[in-house]
């Protein structure tokens, strides 16, 4: 991905909010993108103007988990569901650099059925609206077609072509089966 996007003319930070690796670069990297606005606003007089940086992405991927891994304390709300900040805040790191935590957008019409379904797999859109049932049968779809062996490998059932019968498999093996061998 970083190749990916440095070929597209992105400056790439490779970082892990989780672990904190990276986090450093954010912030030089922050101040070499904004040198000549800075030198600019100092040569008028304007000195201590701070960099001001929004945070913006899908809902659910972990920009409120940079914001409190990049401050260095929990000034973000976090949560394993989309929707957890539900308004703008700013959050002052140092004098000199602010960051504003954004609720997660996303674009009003999937025109592609697929990338909504992709979406609400990782957690990007509330699963109160979605059929649980029916995500978990096509993410062992996609599960079956692209990495034929993830679900045997992890659950030890049997491969089988039929995304029912695995999710049936999977029960077996986890204890999830109800009375009646539902």
């Amino acid at each position: 991905w970083t190749k990916y996007f440095e070929e597209k003319g992105f400056h790439v930070i490779e970082m892990n909010a989780v672990k904190g690796t990276g986090m450093a670069d954010v912030t030089n990297a922050a101040r070499a993108l904004m040198k000549d606005k800075i030198e600019k606003l100092r040569a008028r007089g304007r000195i201590n103007v701070p960099i001001r940086a929004m945070i913006a992405g899908i809902p659910n991927v972990g920009k409120s988990t940079f914001i409190n891994k990049y401050v260095g304390k929990t000034t973000a709300k976090t949560g394993d569901k989309p929707g957890v900040t539900r308004g703008k805040q700013w959050i002052k790191l140092k004098k000199d650099f602010e960051l504003l935590d954004t609720p997660g957008i996303l674009w009003p019409k999937f025109e592609d059925q697929a990338i909504g379904l992709k979406l609400a797999l990782i957690g990007s859109i509330n699963d109160n609206i979605l059929d649980v049932s029916d995500m978990a049968y096509e993410f062992v779809k996609i599960l079956n077609n692209s990495y034929e062996n993830a679900i045997p490998n992890r659950f030890g059932v049997e491969k089988n072509d039929d995304p029912l019968k695995m999710l049936e498999g999977i029960a077996e093996v986890r204890g999830c089966k109800l009375k009646g061998n539902v």
